[in-house]
């Protein structure tokens, strides 16, 4: 694994692990890379200030990050292990529904800063258009757990609707969704359908360089009726 790519891994680790455990890192280590069925995942050894549970695996890479205790799996290999089957579970699930089952067309991975004036007005757009949208306010209820419901949008989601954004680019909840989208094309489905939202070309390049090849669909350039227009011909094939 390359030197930058363990940089920003360990920089999105530290993210992570502040956002979804809420504590602070104090200390972050590379520990190793495995590769698995082609998919290669780093993890790192996380230390926090929580007193109960202060030592962390995180791991991820070409699969969704995901944090595990250490006071729960000890070695790094049984971290990994443990993620590998969580992932392997995730595939089987949606390879066991039939596209009659599937719950919904598209799955909207977006920033919370674009939500009221862009993506909400999108998702009814779309909505009213027939087709069935997932996203944060048409799914998480009270007390979901925004992980589980995100893992759930990404199993049962024919496309991913992936509005990028300055916002999108500086998050770290949104990145995860994005892993999980690009896990599944490389498995050779096409799932990425991206909407640039105020940025240009070369921001992509920076953030995503295979998303830059990807035709996508222009917000201010297109108004949002129009942007949804252009999605539901994809959504439609």
């Amino acid at each position: 694994m390359k030197q930058t790519t363990i940089q920003s891994l360990m920089k999105r680790a530290k993210e992570y692990v502040e956002l979804e455990a809420d504590t602070k890192v104090i200390d972050i280590k590379y520990i190793e890379a495995f590769t698995l069925f082609g998919r290669e995942d780093a993890v790192f050894l996380v230390k926090t200030t929580w007193k109960e549970y202060p030592e962390w695996w995180v791991v991820g890479g070409s699969t969704p990050i995901n944090l595990y205790s250490k006071d729960k799996l000890s070695t790094a290999d049984e971290a990994f292990s443990f993620h590998t089957g969580i992932m392997l579970r995730m595939i089987a699930r949606q390879n066991q529904e039939s596209p009659e089952s599937v719950g919904d067309d598209a799955f909207i991975c977006h920033a919370s800063e674009d939500k009221a004036h862009f993506v909400r007005p999108l998702a009814h757009q779309l909505a009213k258009m027939g087709f069935q949208i997932w996203y944060d306010e048409f799914e998480l209820k009270v007390g979901d757990g925004l992980r589980r419901s995100i893992d759930k949008g990404l199993a049962v989601s024919q496309y991913g609707i992936v509005v990028l954004s300055k916002a999108f680019f500086a998050k770290n909840w949104p990145q995860y969704e994005l892993d999980g989208l690009v896990a599944r094309e490389v498995e050779g489905e096409k799932v990425i359908l991206p909407v640039w939202k105020n940025v240009t070309k070369q921001d992509i390049l920076q953030f995503s360089p295979p998303l830059a090849d990807k035709v996508a669909v222009c917000f201010p350039q297109k108004t949002v009726k129009e942007v949804a227009q252009e999605l539901a011909k994809a959504l439609s094939e």
